[in-house]
């Protein structure tokens, strides 16, 4: 017979609270960002994607993370998986990273499923809502809200709970 126990453990954590970040999910140009890896007619679809995370709406904007791995589809709803590592590349957060799931791009939120540096073990989520529309593709606003455990002796002790990159 199968046995559950739930212990509960006080942990202390930090919030993560950023906002002011537009992914750019750039589809066609010369500065395409995703590329289509496999295409099966009615089956579905596999992209590679390296989109740009920058530090405001403008095209030349800082860019401060890269959502960098795949989605896919199975081709009956259309309805596209994301799975990703978003890497942060500049200022404090640089080599830290969220590990990201969820559909869809434009909207709705994907999981933050866990982390690395100074967002190890981060848990929550990234809301998304739709921007702006350009000739290259969408450009669209983040929110993250999470949380993570202070880990003794980690640099995060004193850095998890900035309020920005």
């Amino acid at each position: 017979m199968a046995t559950f126990q739930i212990t509960p453990v006080l942990v202390e954590r930090n919030e993560l609270k950023f906002s002011g970040l537009y992914m750019y999910h750039t589809t066609s140009g010369p500065n395409r960002n995703q590329e289509s890896l496999v295409s099966k007619n009615g089956l579905g679809s596999l992209v590679a994607n390296n989109w740009e995370v920058r530090d405001g709406p403008d095209p030349n904007a800082k860019v401060i993370a890269r959502a960098q791995s795949m989605h896919m589809n199975t081709g009956v709803n259309q309805i596209w998986q994301n799975f990703f590592c978003l890497a942060f590349e500049d200022g404090r957060f640089k080599g830290s990273t969220f590990q990201v799931m969820g559909l869809d791009v434009v909207r709705g939120e994907w999981a933050i499923v866990g982390g690395t540096g100074e967002f190890s073990m981060a848990t929550g989520a990234i809301y998304k809502k739709f921007h702006k529309k350009t000739s290259e593709g969408d450009i669209v606003e983040l929110t993250i809200h999470g949380f993570c455990p202070v880990l003794e002796g980690s640099k995060q002790d004193n850095h998890c709970s900035s309020s920005g990159a």
